[in-house]
């Protein structure tokens, strides 16, 4: 769980930074290999969003299928400016949700083992 936390944190960071050093810029295309990745991304995250029943998880879960979804749309040709907004937003929005998520489980495991 430390590392879903650097790799979210370490998201929200860069998504934060990109969008204010580059905003809308145009990026490259996508290789095969990234398509496939948020495609499967969005399956996996599809997958957990039935089973998990937090408001918290269940939002970082949405918002990592509209973000991973505006990727894969991306990579297939989907080039506007309202799928670039959303995916930089939901991008943000799954990394730092997920973060708060993974830092509440922290503590929540850690409050159990002080009770106990």
């Amino acid at each position: 769980m430390a590392l879903f936390l650097v790799v979210c944190l370490a998201g929200a960071l860069w998504t934060a930074w990109w969008t204010l050093s580059f905003g809308l810029a145009p990026r490259p295309p996508l290789s095969v290999i990234e398509i496939v990745l948020r495609f499967l991304v969005v399956i996996l995250a599809l997958v957990l969003l039935w089973f998990r029943r937090d408001l918290i998880e269940r939002s970082a879960l949405a918002c990592t299928v509209i973000a991973a979804g505006s990727s894969f749309l991306f990579g297939l040709g989907v080039n506007s400016t309202g799928n670039q907004i959303v995916r930089l937003l939901f991008h943000f929005l799954a990394y730092s949700l997920g973060a708060a998520a993974i830092i509440r489980w922290f503590r929540a495991s850690k409050s159990i083992g002080t009770h106990q």
